[in-house]
């Protein structure tokens, strides 16, 4: 069991940039840790995931698009008198995204309940919501369980401006817990807006930070990745992009799968691991990314993520 946790959004899609009397938005289910997941259940990995909906429409419509995608849902709480957030995403002609996002949950405290944890051979978190106030202890409470039962951990921070200093704080709080740490070219110049824009030295800033396992995507060229005193890279595929939204999200979906391939299930697991199939897992979380890239929207389609898991399943 995969258990993961994240904001869940109503993503407003639209590409409105020659729009002048009114704006049109398709909508659609959004957030970074729910697109993992939702690959990963497509994949046949037993999927669960902790989060929150607002007790409106939304939600219900949310929880049942969630449930058709065989993610288990039950530890997913629906906020009374509270609304659903909503992300409006713009596309321009080359399929690059800008984000506005729309909040709704307040003041109240996100708080899991611990049986999430049961079962789980792996967590994942991240965006945002893993540095919102309001969630931060209830996720901690779950790392806490990871940690006591062994439980591997990653995180994709996903930051989209320069962090401010209570971000980096708790960053480094969470960091004893994980033990595969995954960022974008974007996230570490954001991190280190100071630092040469050279990815080996922005990873082996990443390295700093304590993960077991580094990982820096970078986009159309590839990833690289950290792992005891290696480094590593791998390139991309080339394809056609319709659409980068979601491109990391897969990418984080295959690091998982293709980490629970290796037989890992645990956090000694991982420290024990000789590391001589990474590369692999790196190139197939490539190949992920990029057909996730070939068609509008997060998620891969139907044909080629077959063709992937054939490949590398």
């Amino acid at each position: 069991m995969v258990v993961l946790s994240g904001e869940i959004l109503i993503d407003l899609i639209g590409g409105n940039a020659n729009a002048r009397s009114a704006l049109s938005y398709q909508g659609a289910l959004g957030g970074s840790a729910l697109n993992t997941a939702s690959i990963l259940a497509r994949l046949g990995v037993p999927t669960r995931f902790v989060g929150e909906v607002g007790q409106d429409f939304l939600g219900d419509w949310a929880l049942a698009r969630m449930a058709e995608q065989k993610i288990e849902t039950r530890f997913i709480r629906q906020l009374p008198d509270m609304a659903t957030p909503l992300r409006l995403a713009e596309l321009d002609a080359a399929g690059n995204i800008r984000f506005s996002f729309y909040h709704a949950f307040g003041n109240t405290r996100f708080n899991p309940d611990s049986a999430a944890m049961a079962r789980a051979r792996w967590f994942h978190f991240g965006s945002f919501s893993a540095f919102d106030p309001r969630n931060i202890a209830g996720i901690e409470g779950l790392l806490e369980i990871a940690l006591e039962y062994d439980v591997p951990v990653s995180l994709d921070p996903k930051l989209h401006t320069i962090p401010s200093a209570a971000y980096r704080e708790q960053l480094l709080r969470y960091m004893p817990y994980v033990s595969v740490l995954k960022a974008s070219l974007n996230d570490v110049r954001h991190m280190y807006p100071q630092a040469p824009n050279d990815p080996q030295f922005l990873l082996e800033q990443l390295v700093e930070l304590g993960a077991p396992v580094t990982v820096l995507t970078l986009g159309a060229n590839g990833a690289m990745a950290a792992f005891r005193t290696r480094m590593m890279r791998v390139p991309s595929i080339r394809v056609t992009v319709a659409d980068t939204r979601g491109a990391g999200d897969a990418f984080m979906a295959g690091l998982i799968y293709g980490m629970l391939k290796q037989d890992i299930g645990s956090r000694m697991d991982l420290l024990t691991w000789d590391g001589t199939q990474l590369p692999v897992v790196l190139a197939s979380s490539c190949h992920l990314a990029a057909i996730t890239c070939t068609v509008k929207g997060a998620s891969p389609p139907e044909e080629p993520l077959h063709a992937w898991w054939e490949r590398y399943g």
